[in-house]
């Protein structure tokens, strides 16, 4: 029986010109993009999504898991332990300067029903248009040490937190936003954008903790 599976994604890139693809100024839609293009039957496994994406850069592994959270499929019971270990486990590989990014076969072999995904993915182009339209490369001194040590721990600790916060509602959401918002700084090197995410995640912490408590 298969106990995991090694998903070959190169390190992110300083020069942009050399990547396959690149990404700049669409990168959500790209990623929303390449899900479509890989639902083609009832049902899509997640190793079927990762093998739709671009190979050229780590943090679409990172932006996929989370995607998926920002729509009302986080509501499926186990998937946002699932996605948060998924966001967890990129994180802190891409953090050790990793070249081959592991996750375990459970997580993907997990599939996800492609009528509900085509539905979560419409709801997010208007907010994938408004991150990509806003999103260039800018201040990418923020991405020298430890900018982007800060940006993918700040990840990390979303997606270690995700599962213990199962059902509060609405928490693996803005956890995933943040998420997202800072894998789509990492892909264009927007350092503005980081910094919103990490706002973001100042604000998510304060909310969750009135959630808990309320």
């Amino acid at each position: 029986m298969t106990v995991g599976y090694c998903w070959i994604f190169g390190t992110l890139s300083r020069t942009r010109a050399n990547s396959p693809r690149d990404l700049r100024g669409q990168a959500v839609a790209e990623i929303l993009a390449r899900i479509r293009g890989a639902i083609t039957g009832r049902t899509v496994s997640v190793e079927t999504l990762l093998r739709a994406m671009d190979p050229a850069a780590q943090p679409v592994l990172l932006l996929l898991p989370a995607l998926i959270l920002v729509t009302p499929l986080s509501g499926i019971p186990g998937l946002s332990s699932l996605g948060g270990l998924s966001i967890a486990l990129v994180a802190s590989q891409i953090l050790l300067r990793r070249p081959v990014i592991w996750l375990p076969a459970f997580v993907l072999r997990r599939e996800l029903s492609a009528d509900r995904l085509q539905r979560a993915l419409v709801r997010l182009d208007r907010p994938a248009r408004f991150i990509d339209r806003r999103s260039v490369a800018r201040a990418e001194w923020f991405f020298d040490f430890p900018g982007r040590q800060l940006a993918l721990v700040t990840c990390l600790a979303c997606g270690l937190v995700m599962p213990f916060l199962e059902l509060v509602p609405f928490s693996a959401t803005t956890l995933a936003l943040v998420v997202t918002i800072l894998a789509a700084a990492l892909l264009v090197r927007d350092g503005l954008l980081a910094a919103v995410g990490l706002g973001g995640f100042a604000l998510a912490i304060v909310l969750i903790a009135k959630l808990v408590t309320a």
